[in-house]
């Protein structure tokens, strides 16, 4: 029975329910007013964000694999028209169970750690921005740099007083909380788990304080508030999609592809917090299944919110029961308690928000990648800049973009070495490198990258630079340890270096070739070409036709 069960459930410990119960209820505060906000944003009722957070919740609990992903709606889709959302979250969510099902979450690995974090910091960065302006009271806002800073200053310029005093109080409380409350409670005598749980729960007193002060006190003129949301359940609906399907088609697969990415870009970060495996091809699933979902329940496309799972994850969630409590929580509160939510400030919503992703915009995988590699470090800038100026959709794809541009460019250029051995023993190494024995008349070339359409013209030539400087060779030994793969492209190159070699009077010899590389020059033809000059090891292929007395012969 317990092979049919999610693998959170099957393993699921008690101690682990304090943090997933405190999570659900800080996400439940957060998730009701967000899906509000994305809806009207949209140009749809209400609910209609609320009928988006709840289904695809439990559709990933029982789907998905990370612990901390919250799915929902999210500012980029939620721009989109209010006639075609429910067709587009059906028709992308089929597109994503596809892709899932043939496997092609491999579309994930083109992401580097640096360009990852550079989205991570850039996104956290922006979504801080965007609630600066609900803190003071204001509306609009922007998805980029250049339209948030004129939305701030507007804002800000005209901010209403009371919004940002429940705002700047609102951050204060949450700022002393993380830092000082469960430390507070201990030296008082609190066990410290119920501490640490309290201090994880501020964002709910604070929700709740506000929600409670804004009737006492009479404000509901004087500050922004959610405002009245009808009670009712979502209805399952079918959404029209023969009579667009053509023009709907293209705009679906690119919503697709942009949740997937952003929705795999949290949950790789949150997975990285906690040494966990990622399963894109099981996320592919599991966010398709949830768009799907959303769709029937005409709901707004949804992905892995970035705000929300890190809230989830700071608030102590350790498993996807968290996201079902959430989800149960919010069918109650749309039924029974919808009324109350016409008393929650916005700017007390935003407070919540700026403190837990703030967090997050973090340089220090910046600092690492430029001492380590120039090329990450740009990476990671290009992403993070793409991210601020372009929107996140679009920064994601080009940090797609970035690291499959960044791994053709460094695959293209690998690295070539000389190499000689190291006396007395079989073991070869870079001359540049090591005191190694050389001979005049052997050449020895090791390739440290696989050879293909986007290094084979390159590697050519660097060999024929190699025996320009050694014009007394007469045979080349190529070593292929470091080679995974050959291309159709890589094996004309080295039909083609053979048979030049050969009218200068230069032998080619291949040593180390692995078994699939192997197998791939018997299809080309080159291992029959090769016989006699397919060595098992370089010392073999340096020693062919010539023993020397002292030779260390394997």
């Amino acid at each position: 029975m317990s092979r049919w069960l999610p693998a959170w459930l099957a393993g699921y410990r008690r101690d682990w329910l304090g943090g997933d119960v405190s999570a659900a209820l800080v996400v439940t505060l957060l998730l009701i007013p967000q899906g509000l906000a994305y809806a009207l944003l949209a140009g749809l009722p209400a609910q209609t964000g609320l009928y988006a957070s709840v289904v695809p919740l439990f559709i990933y609990a029982l789907v998905g694999k990370s612990h901390a992903q919250s799915v929902g709606p999210m500012a980029v889709t939620s721009l989109l028209t209010a006639a075609t959302l429910a067709r587009l979250a059906l028709l992308s969510g089929a597109m994503l169970v596809l892709l899932g099902a043939l496997r092609f979450g491999f579309l994930a690995d083109f992401l580097s750690a640096p360009v990852l974090a550079g989205f991570a910091s850039a996104s956290a960065l922006l979504i801080v921005l965007s609630q600066l302006v609900p803190l003071a009271g204001g509306h609009g806002g922007g998805s980029t740099l250049t339209t948030l800073l004129p939305a701030l200053w507007r804002a800000f310029a005209s901010a209403r007083p009371v919004a940002l005093a429940f705002g700047l109080a609102t951050l204060a409380w949450l700022w002393l909380a993380r830092r000082y409350l469960a430390g507070a409670l201990i030296r008082c005598g609190v066990a410290a788990s119920l501490a640490r749980l309290a201090a994880k729960a501020a964002p709910v007193f604070a929700v709740l304080g506000a929600m409670l002060a804004v009737p006492v006190l009479h404000l509901t003129h004087d500050l922004p508030l959610v405002g009245a949301v009808p009670a009712g359940l979502p209805q399952p609906h079918w959404p029209a999609l023969a009579a667009r399907l053509p023009e709907l088609v293209l705009p679906a697969f690119f919503i697709a592809l942009v949740n997937y990415v952003q929705s795999l870009s949290v949950v790789q970060w949150l997975a990285a917090q906690r040494g966990e495996p990622v399963d894109p091809d099981r996320e592919l699933l599991a966010l398709g299944l949830c768009n799907v979902g959303a769709g029937l329940f005409t709901g707004l496309p949804v992905t892995g919110g970035l705000s929300r799972s890190v809230i989830n994850a700071e608030a102590g969630a350790q498993t996807q029961l968290a996201s079902l409590i959430t989800a149960g929580l919010m069918l109650v509160v749309m039924v029974w308690a919808s009324a109350a939510l016409a008393w929650l400030p916005l700017s007390v919503l935003a407070a919540t928000i700026v403190i837990a992703v703030g967090s997050m915009v973090d340089f220090a995988a910046l600092r690492r990648a430029w001492r380590v590699d120039r090329a990450d470090a740009a990476g990671f800038i290009a992403t993070f800049v793409a991210v601020l100026l372009l929107g996140v959709d679009t920064g994601i794809v080009a940090g797609v973009l970035l690291s499959l541009g960044s791994w053709l460019a460094r695959a293209g250029r690998p690295h070539i070495a000389e190499l000689g051995r190291l006396p007395g023993s079989e073991h070869f190494r870079n001359v540049r490198r090591y005191s190694v024995e050389m001979r005049p008349q052997v050449v020895v070339v090791r390739v440290d990258e696989s050879l293909f359409f986007a290094n084979a013209r390159r590697v050519e030539e660097a060999l024929w630079a190699r025996l320009a400087e050694r014009p007394h060779a007469r045979r080349l030994v190529l070593v292929m340890s470091a080679v995974n793969r050959v291309d159709a492209t890589a094996l004309a190159m080295l039909e083609r270096l053979d048979t030049a070699l050969a009218a200068h009077g230069v032998e080619l010899s291949l040593a180390e070739v692995k078994g699939p590389v192997l197998a791939v020059l018997e299809r080309g033809g080159l291992a029959a070409r090769f016989a006699g000059r397919l060595h098992l090891t370089t010392l073999k292929a340096w020693r062919a036709g010539h023993v020397e007395a002292g030779d260390y012969v394997i």
